[in-house]
């Protein structure tokens, strides 16, 4: 008798470990794993774009013609290549002429150069494209001049 005794003590202490109990154990485990998965991925994702973000420069020209920058962005042209630059002007005055943008290597070199024809009033702002050469490879060492 007392060889049934333990495994019914068994068969009784598993089952009155109901199925729901170690499901939301399980849950609750995963929903931790994935929040620590998640604040990675985030810190990974804000290591990158910092990493990458785009230093572009003003010519005082273009400063004393009422032009500011906002957002700036690199991107990749239809050959996966990041050469096109994305560029947030806002007019503080009307301008009418041609923009050009330069991207210098880490040792000042030029590299590259993209001109677009702009004409806008004041108050206007708007994004403008700046598509380099294929050649031209717009890393996290390059700066940009807006000319």
């Amino acid at each position: 008798m007392k060889k049934y005794i333990i495994p019914l003590a068994l068969v009784i202490g598993f089952s009155s470990c109901s199925s729901d109990s170690i499901k939301e154990k399980i849950n609750k485990a995963g929903d931790v794993a994935g929040q620590t998965a998640g604040e990675f991925i985030e810190g990974a994702a804000k290591g990158v774009k910092k990493a990458f973000d785009v230093k572009v420069k003003l010519s005082d020209s273009l400063v004393a013609q009422g032009i500011a920058l906002g957002k700036c962005s690199i991107s990749s042209d239809s050959l996966g290549v990041d050469n096109m630059l994305l560029a947030y002007i806002i007019f503080n005055k009307d301008f009418k002429g041609t923009l050009t943008a330069k991207v210098l290597d880490e040792n000042g070199l030029e590299m590259g150069r993209s001109k677009a024809s702009v004409s806008s009033t004041s108050g206007n702002a708007g994004f403008i494209e700046f598509h380099f050469d294929k050649n031209t490879h717009v890393g996290s060492k390059n700066v940009l001049e807006l000319d």
